[in-house]
């Protein structure tokens, strides 16, 4: 993903929030972490966009390396996903506010996230292409449970 997002190192795009530093300063200026967001997921990706809108610019350092690892069940690793989608729909609803053009789906971009693994040619090829696989189906299922949760709430408010 850093790779996809960041392919220019002076011009990167995202950075996951347990993976990039700023001044403390600058956070507050723009208003840190958007607390709309019911969980922590997606509201990183906001920031990010948020700062770019503003003009700042986000330099990707490769040789620099963190590990962040969760142990994962099956059951929580969809959950870590289907959360994501969440965020993600909050971050279209909160980039929207900004009246930013809308992100294009690029398939190209899912179709290679899902092959590859296959072009590592590893033991674990297969089974990382399917966890990826199942991670984007949590990920389309938290979005579209989220817009339809939303959904509902603001049609039954007019409603009333």
């Amino acid at each position: 993903m850093y790779a996809y997002y960041n392919s220019t190192t002076q011009q990167a795009q995202f950075f996951a929030s347990n993976n990039f530093a700023l001044s403390a300063e600058l956070f507050r200026t723009l208003g840190g972490f958007n607390t709309s967001f019911p969980l922590a997921a997606g509201e990183d990706r906001e920031f990010c966009d948020r700062w770019l809108y503003h003009g700042y610019q986000m330099v990707y350092a490769p040789e620099v390396q963190i590990y962040h690892a969760h142990k994962l069940s099956l059951r929580s690793f969809w959950r870590q996903h289907f959360n994501y989608g969440r965020g993600a729909f909050c971050f279209h609803q909160a980039r929207s506010q900004r009246n930013v053009e809308q992100i294009k789906v690029e398939l190209s971009f899912y179709f290679n996230l899902l092959t590859y693994p296959l072009s590592e040619r590893s033991p674990q090829s297969a089974l990382l292409s399917f966890l990826l696989l199942l991670s984007q189906i949590a990920n389309i299922s938290g979005f579209f449970w989220k817009y339809s949760q939303n959904h509902n709430s603001m049609t039954s408010q007019t409603t009333v």
